[in-house]
């Protein structure tokens, strides 16, 4: 009968002994010896734990040469074999990522295996230690991932513009990139080359839903309100809210982001509902709530985690031409933010109050995820104080 269970060498389930690594040149093959026994009514057929089926013409997978049967035939009536050395050659195809980068990479070394993904591209975060091996990292990347995959980037300097764009260089693949991302019956596309959309970037890598449909569930299905989205991007939460509520006043600083917000307003079929601005954060909240639509915003999301807290002192003496004694409906702000802090949430909270000066704000606080070991991305949601929008206006330079 065959050899049912097997063990690794290495302890990760095999009596498979590694003869040679990836050949360093063509990173096609991967050489076994592997001990097994052969089942005299199916003669060529090998049959392991954790490669049952396989055979020699499965694809990745080839045995050279077949087993050999030695039959006795004597007298018996039954049939007699023995186990026998045969030579299982693993190709490239077969084994995956994570298993080709480790056997590749220098011993110790960290493995690589996760990368934001927007659209066809694959975007590492590389790090210094990796980067000698990039090349290599990105080829592996992009075969074990096609056709999903088609380009592999790695960023090549922090974020330091005002449009928030990132230098990215092609490892692997088509040099594109453009890209359209499908996802809740919706469509954006976007050019990472341009624009260095956070939210966009991450919704697609969390199934959507860990910050835009959270904002957009928060907002109320009511067709007299209106939304403002201070740092749009290329609009996913925009033309996500767009469907719930009458209009939404949508502002992004790059005009490169605003390029494709409007074409994927019309993309989507919400550029009726949809207001574009491309004007820096401050004045656009100063602009929207000192005109006649501020009694109908109710909502407004910040989403720049880098920033975003630094711009609420724009919402200081807003309503302060208003009476006090009118009855306003002051809106609900959902300001994102990265932390680093032991306590991410007082940390997160402290910064926003020194942005309103003001004492007493009751925030929620939502832990978004975990970015970086130890960094935080938080979502804190709060009614406006009335006492921030009578306050004095502030003055900018």
């Amino acid at each position: 009968m065959p050899i049912k269970s097997l063990s690794w060498h290495n302890g990760r389930g095999c009596d498979v002994s590694i003869l040679h690594a990836f050949d360093k040149g063509s990173i096609y093959s991967l050489k076994a010896i592997l001990f097994s026994g052969v089942d005299p009514k199916a003669h060529t057929h090998v049959e392991t734990c954790r490669y049952t089926g396989m055979q020699h013409d499965m694809d990745g997978v080839a045995l050279s040469p077949l087993a050999v049967l030695k039959e006795d035939t004597g007298q018996s009536m039954t049939s007699a074999f023995e186990l026998v050395k045969c030579k299982l050659t693993l190709f490239y195809n077969y084994w995956q990522m994570n298993e080709i980068l480790e056997a590749l990479l220098p011993e110790g070394m960290i493995v690589p295996s996760a990368f934001e993904m927007v659209g066809h591209i694959a975007h590492l975060n590389l790090r210094d230690e990796h980067l000698p091996y990039k090349k290599l990292i990105a080829k592996v990347v992009l075969d074990k991932n096609k056709p999903k995959i088609q380009t592999v980037v790695n960023k090549t300097d922090a974020i330091h513009n005002d449009y928030r764009t990132m230098q990215l260089e092609v490892l692997a693949g088509n040099r594109s990139l453009v890209t359209t991302v499908i996802e809740n019956g919706m469509r954006f596309q976007v050019d990472l080359a341009t624009v260095k959309d956070f939210l966009l970037i991450d919704i697609f890598n969390w199934n959507w839903g860990f910050v835009d449909l959270v904002v957009v569930q928060l907002l109320p299905s009511d067709l007299l309100c209106s939304q403002c989205d201070v740092f749009s991007g290329v609009g996913p939460i925009a033309i996500s809210a767009a469907k719930k509520v009458k209009r939404v006043y949508a502002n992004d600083l790059n005009p490169y982001a605003i390029e494709y917000l409007e074409s994927n307003s019309v993309l989507n079929k919400l550029e009726r509902k949809i207001k574009v601005f491309n004007m820096d954060g401050r004045r656009f909240i100063n602009a929207m709530f000192t005109s006649d639509k501020a009694e109908s915003i109710t909502q407004v999301v910040m989403n720049l985690p880098n920033d975003a807290a630094e711009f609420l002192d724009a919402f200081r003496g807003i309503f302060r031409k208003k009476s006090r004694d009118k009855q306003l409906k002051l809106p609900m702000i959902h300001v994102y933010g990265f932390s680093k802090a032991q306590d991410p949430e007082f940390d997160f909270h402290q910064r926003i109050r020194i942005a309103l000066s003001e004492v007493a704000v009751d925030v929620e606080m939502h832990r978004v995820r975990l970015v970086a070991p130890g960094k935080w991305m938080l979502r804190a949601s709060f009614i406006l104080p009335k006492s921030v929008v009578f306050a004095k206006a502030v003055l900018y330079m």
